[in-house]
């Protein structure tokens, strides 16, 4: 065999090579992709319900914020300032949802129907509906057209709502 005859099956093994190192690599992207796809749908936004749970946990603010359903007339501003806040932190873990699909990295949960199995309670306070109102230019306009679609049905004290029918279960 001569040098040229060596060269050229050397480049073709090279070439083969980069080929399936091409491969490997088209591969291992398209992995990292899903993987991104579910820490983005199922870290942030479900980071964010825990935090939000974890806040009513504290007894301090899960009385504010039950006083910003049953009265938000007697609301201080800090009461006010600690129950806006954990409304805008729902309306943010459902916004993260919606951008998470308009990305592309639509899974399993389906944001419209996140919303819809979760504004009743949400948003079934008049407090809830104001701050909602308040804020809702900062949110995608999709987003708005779609929570405010929703609205009327919401029923004016719905998370009060939701309490008293999870009560009657279990006095039945």
């Amino acid at each position: 065999m001569n040098i040229d005859s060596i060269n050229r099956w050397l480049s073709l093994a090279a070439n083969f090579g980069v080929l399936i190192g091409i491969v490997f690599l088209a591969i291992e992207v398209r992995q990292n992709s899903d993987y991104m796809a579910l820490q983005l749908e199922f870290g942030q936004p479900t980071q964010k319900i825990f935090d939000n749970n974890r806040d009513l946990q504290n007894s301090a603010t899960a009385k504010i914020f039950a006083k910003a359903v049953e009265n938000p007339k007697e609301l201080t501003f800090e009461e006010g300032l600690v129950a806006a806040s954990l409304v805008l932190n729902m309306l943010n873990e459902w916004e993260d949802r919606f951008l998470i699909d308009k990305a592309g990295l639509t899974g399993e949960i389906d944001w419209q129907e996140h919303i819809s199995e979760n504004i009743d309670w949400t948003l079934g306070s008049q407090f809830a509906i104001e701050i909602y109102r308040s804020n809702r230019m900062a949110f995608e306009h999709e987003f708005v057209d779609y929570v405010d679609g929703l609205l009327p049905q919401v029923p004016e004290r719905g998370t009060y709502t939701w309490w008293t029918d999870l009560q009657s279960k279990f006095r039945n």
